[in-house]
């Protein structure tokens, strides 16, 4: 059995940067706060927990972009370079929408914490 590399990256910190990034790939509301949370304990800046976001934001939206680029070949539509309106402002799909319930509800088996 190989012995265990003791020079690795992979520190709790870094391991909240992950989780961050997950969070943001799932549009996880309580997983962000908690691992923001989280993160700041371990001393994490703010820039690395911005770099982290922007990174997981552009891997979550690369395959939307693909098949709205895929529906503009196939329909001669321009739906790559339209801005979306929201139909609802304030609902839970909402660009305006970020509240949480209060602490102890759940939704789809994450409890939300709250964010401090």
């Amino acid at each position: 059995m190989p012995k265990s590399d003791k020079t690795g990256i992979f520190t709790p910190a870094v391991a909240e940067l992950v989780a961050i990034g997950a969070a943001i790939g799932a549009n996880c509301e309580p997983c962000f706060k908690y691992h923001y949370s989280q993160a700041r304990k371990l001393g994490v800046s703010r820039d690395d927990m911005a770099k982290t976001v922007e990174l997981a934001d552009r891997v979550k939206r690369a395959p939307a972009q693909n098949m709205l680029t895929l529906a503009d070949k196939i329909l001669g539509s321009n739906l790559t370079t339209r801005t979306l309106v929201d139909p609802n402002p304030g609902s839970c799909c909402s660009s305006k929408s970020s509240k949480a319930p209060k602490s102890g509800n759940k939704t789809s088996g994450h409890a939300y914490r709250k964010f401090s």
